[in-house]
């Protein structure tokens, strides 16, 4: 039976803020998408930002382990993300295979000797817009299904400026020079991407309103009432894919209306372990 770990990349505030838009931590909400792509699966969750926490088995009982966003910033070193950085490279040192969303990608390139940083671009917000698989990535069975350029859900500040020694970029935008990545570390591999696969698109509609009034003072909305109707149509077309009109507005695509297609890196992530 394939054991997965979800590693909670969010301290208990991180996780308390969320739960009260969304009703659930990343973590639940990311085991449940592990759930739903291979339901034969264990999913054990753990939250490796806390002082006290611990893993439900060790490192070694699981096929693979998966790491959700967060709202920390790695370059600040705080107690929560060191804990992090360095169960990270316990897990390369022992081989098991990690794949991470965001957070997780920037963790798993600190953690194997890189840098993140604050994007002077700012913020990519809700969707991160044509993303370009590299010549690399375009034979990489991490994007296995996906066209050349895509777009997918996405939301953070930070982003990788110096990669680690073994790694290689399988896509980019305009935005972000490392939009997904493969990380070689002691006996170990990673495959991550800056966007968020695992995010529904009404995940994406709880983050802009968990955000709300800096996304109106950073420009993507005129005011919260424009923000809150952004929030809604997303939620809307969460509940009706078919909504031809909302797909119009929104400028969206089957690359991120249809699951399948928009959890394609985890999908290929999961068939790699089946593989080993």
């Amino acid at each position: 039976m394939l054991r997965l770990l979800v590693l909670e990349g969010n301290s208990l505030a991180g996780r308390r803020r969320w739960a009260e838009v969304a009703g659930h931590t990343p973590s639940e909400s990311y085991a449940d998408v592990l759930r739903a792509l291979a339901p034969d699966a264990q999913v054990d969750i753990a939250t490796p930002a806390d002082a006290d926490a611990t893993l439900p088995q060790p490192i070694d009982a699981y096929q693979g382990i998966v790491i959700t966003g967060s709202a920390l910033n790695i370059y600040q070193r705080e107690p929560e993300a060191l804990r992090q950085i360095e169960l990270v490279r316990t897990i390369f040192a022992q081989g098991v295979p990690m794949f991470g969303s965001c957070w997780g990608l920037q963790l798993a390139t600190v953690a194997a000797g890189g840098e993140v940083s604050l994007n002077p671009a700012g913020r990519e917000v809700a969707f991160a817009r044509k993303i370009m698989l590299t010549e690399a990535g375009r034979g990489h069975p991490l994007h296995a299904a996906r066209t050349e350029v895509f777009d997918a859900p996405a939301i953070h500040s930070d982003i990788v400026t110096t990669l680690p020694p073994d790694a290689t970029v399988t896509a980019r935008n305009g935005f972000s020079e490392v939009q997904a990545a493969e990380i070689r570390s002691g006996r170990g591999r990673f495959w991550g991407v800056q966007y968020h696969p695992e995010f529904s698109l009404q995940d994406v509609a709880w983050v802009i309103l968990r955000i709300g009034e800096p996304l109106v003072e950073e420009g993507f909305f005129a005011d919260m009432t424009e923000l809150e109707r952004y929030a809604a149509e997303l939620a809307a077309l969460h509940h009706d894919r078919a909504r031809r009109d909302l797909l119009w507005r929104l400028g969206l695509d089957q690359d991120v209306a249809n699951d399948a297609l928009r959890q394609a890196e985890i999908s290929n992530w999961i068939s790699s372990l089946a593989r080993r």
